[in-house]
């Protein structure tokens, strides 16, 4: 249909010139105004001869030539999919297997790799690249390789460090990757030990339950109170003061709130939270321990 419309047009293009001279022409290449009614005559027929070629070579059934059209275009796809595509995934888990190697090669208390970790950091240093101090080096090493698009950086750093947490081998890393559906399937998993937001907000509420900043008391915050609430979880908004005050400007009392704070609090401090949980449990097992024994020792006492 291409070679049609194109030689159509050479056609018309042809009699165009025949019917004008090269002086009825403006810059652009467009024909002026025909003056004589000959040339329009000429013109006309050429253009109806070509639209009735061009009816004449139209697509018959158009609904069927869609179909067949966007069955080739699948066809494509898949062949783009099973081919091209398929290959540059391929390529990126190889390019993320080289990106895990680097990282475990600075694991190791060995002079070559606290070479490797000074490496990294002067690399760091000299690229101007700005990371948390709490930033994993296997995100560091990623933001390096591809840059600092921020999307990319953390779904192939959620990919490794799952491929990390789970023991998987450099050599395995493409097969993980491939095996688990690929980057985005992965991304979007939640690790088999996540928590959920209510679990984080239950943990936070045990962790601050052990802890006091101040008390703070007023007549007005008095009036809201319910006693059904009592020794439950609160929100205060409040602002800070250049002294290092705050204002107490509300109380919340809303759980779904309530939970959020907690939650966020657990999502700013989870180390010292896991560590006041570890510290709690083994306060408990302790406390479980001493009387099992004083439990024997009765026991024992008795049957003595």
């Amino acid at each position: 249909m291409q070679t049609t419309v194109t030689t159509n047009a050479q056609a018309v293009l042809e009699q165009i010139r025949a019917a004008n001279t090269a002086a009825d022409f403006n810059r652009t290449g467009i024909p002026s105004a025909v003056s004589t009614n000959s040339r329009q005559v000429t013109i006309n027929n050429a253009v109806t001869t070509v639209v009735q070629h061009d009816t004449a070579n139209a697509p018959q059934h158009p609904v069927v030539n869609v179909r067949d059209h966007i069955q080739q275009l699948i066809a494509e796809r898949q062949s783009w999919q099973d081919n091209a595509y398929q290959a540059s995934n391929e390529q990126l888990y190889v390019l993320l297997q080289k990106c895990f190697a680097t990282y475990k090669a600075m694991c190791a208390d060995t002079p070559e790799s606290k070479s490797l970790r000074s490496a990294l950091t002067d690399y760091i240093n000299l690229s101007g690249m700005k990371f948390n101090s709490g930033t994993h080096t296997m995100v560091k090493i990623i933001k390096c390789v591809f840059g600092a698009d921020r999307r990319r950086v953390s779904a192939y750093g959620i990919v490794l460090r799952r491929a990390l947490s789970e023991g998987v081998s450099v050599i395995d890393i493409p097969a993980y990757i491939r095996d688990n559906g690929g980057v985005e399937e992965i991304r979007l998993a939640k690790a088999p030990n996540a928590m959920t937001a209510k679990q984080k907000a239950a943990a936070a509420a045990e962790a601050v339950h052990a802890e006091s900043m101040g008390v703070f008391t007023n007549a007005a915050l008095s009036a809201k109170l319910d006693a059904g609430n009592i020794g439950k979880a609160v929100v205060l908004v409040g602002t800070w003061q250049s002294d290092g005050s705050v204002i107490v400007r509300a109380v919340v009392q809303n759980d779904t709130a309530v939970n959020a704070a907690l939650a966020s609090y657990y999502s700013a401090n989870k180390d010292a939270v896991r560590q006041q949980a570890q510290q709690q449990q083994a306060a408990n097992d302790e406390q479980l321990k001493q009387q099992t024994i004083a439990t024997a020792t009765a026991a024992a006492v008795v049957n003595g």
